[in-house]
């Protein structure tokens, strides 16, 4: 066959090719049957992963669908204590940490005993006058070689304390607070045969290392005038609140000497009120009472003073002046009788007698 019938022959040949693959592909359209899969082209070893290959479908780029939207299921139901108990409690735990509760919203709760009772009145127009001995203390040690004449006249050593309380024990005395004072003046009930009140002014360390334990040796109660802000600044050769509050849980009076020690005579109305109700409130927050009685610092006030102290539902006050009769519309000016460094107990004794009073009473 000569070179021109064959290349006719090849152009024929070809030509039924294409139009038989142009049948086939009109075929495939009319009957909705899916091309093949595209097949995967290799990528060149540099280059990235996030570029597709040119001859690769971009549908696959596409990110698969997310799961359908349908609601969380329900959590379940925390197991009943009738289950493990440990797991309960970590359940319970897990639980409130989750939703706290709201914490109740409560008044505070006022301090104990004597905070909302009202002061010991006379239920008629006749009320006692005893005689009860108040002794006024202030330091219980041996005063130091510079010591002034204030500090030399103010302190009893503590052999000599020792031995006056010894006495009063060895003799029947017994040691009241001046609540039993007022309610037996307002209501006559019965003292012991010997009562005596035993004072402290200032709040001396000395109380806390010396006076409470021979209290606590003899079964004596005392009472202690505290100023406030020399303890809460924690003053060299004072108290502090944690001895305080152990004193009064012990059943030792705490009661009032301002916050400061001033002159009361010469404060404002105001400034009556800072010293006496400031130091009434602190002393209730650490004792857990409401202190009712006053001691006035240096034994100076006037009649402005015993206003602020009713006002402020004070029961009553003590002062530096010596006596032992003590009655209800005295009560802001209560005396009493001072140990000094030079009382001998020949003196004390002679202080505290009774005179023939029988529980503060005169007889008959």
């Amino acid at each position: 066959m000569s070179a021109r019938y064959l290349s006719r022959f090849k152009f024929v040949i070809l030509l039924l090719i294409l139009i038989a693959g142009g049948l086939l592909a009109g075929c495939s359209r009319d009957t909705g049957t899916e091309p093949a899969a595209p097949i995967a082209v290799d990528r060149p070893n540099d280059e990235s992963a996030d570029v597709p290959a040119v001859n690769e479908p971009l549908v696959q780029m596409l990110p698969t669908p997310a799961a359908s939207l349908s609601p969380p299921p329900s959590p379940t139901p925390a197991p009943t204590m009738t289950g493990d108990p440990v797991r309960a409690a970590i359940v319970a735990t897990q639980t409130a940490a989750a939703n706290p509760p709201t914490p109740p919203i409560s008044a505070s709760t006022p301090a104990p005993s004597l905070m909302s009772e009202p002061m010991p009145t006379p239920s008629g127009v006749y009320s006692w006058t005893l005689k009860v001995p108040i002794l006024m203390y202030h330091y219980i040690s041996e005063p130091p070689p510079d010591a002034d004449v204030y500090r030399v006249d103010l302190s009893v050593a503590p052999e000599s304390f020792r031995q006056q309380m010894a006495y009063l024990k060895d003799n029947g005395y017994t040691p009241i607070d001046f609540y039993d004072l007022s309610t037996a003046i307002v209501a006559q009930t019965e003292l012991p045969e010997k009562p005596i009140l035993l004072t402290f002014d200032d709040g001396y360390l000395d109380s806390y290392e010396v006076v409470y334990p021979v209290f606590q040796e003899y079964g004596f109660k005392g009472t202690f005038f505290i100023i406030t802000e020399f303890v809460d600044s924690e003053r060299e050769g004072y108290m502090t609140w944690p001895m305080i509050e152990e004193m009064a849980q012990a059943g030792q009076r705490i009661e009032s000497h301002s916050r400061t020690h001033p002159d009361l005579a010469t404060k404002s109305r105001d400034g009556l009120i800072w010293e006496i109700l400031g130091a009434q409130e602190t002393l209730a927050a650490h004792v857990g009472y409401r202190p009712r009685y006053f001691c006035y610092p240096g034994g100076t006030y006037n009649e402005e003073t015993i206003q602020v102290l009713q006002e402020l539902d004070y029961w009553g006050a003590v002062t530096t002046e010596n006596g032992s009769w003590h009655g209800f519309n005295d009560r802001f000016e209560w005396r009493r009788v001072r140990m000094r460094n030079t009382t001998t107990i020949e003196e004390f004794q002679r202080l505290i007698d009774l005179e023939g009073a029988i529980s503060g009473k005169k007889p008959g």
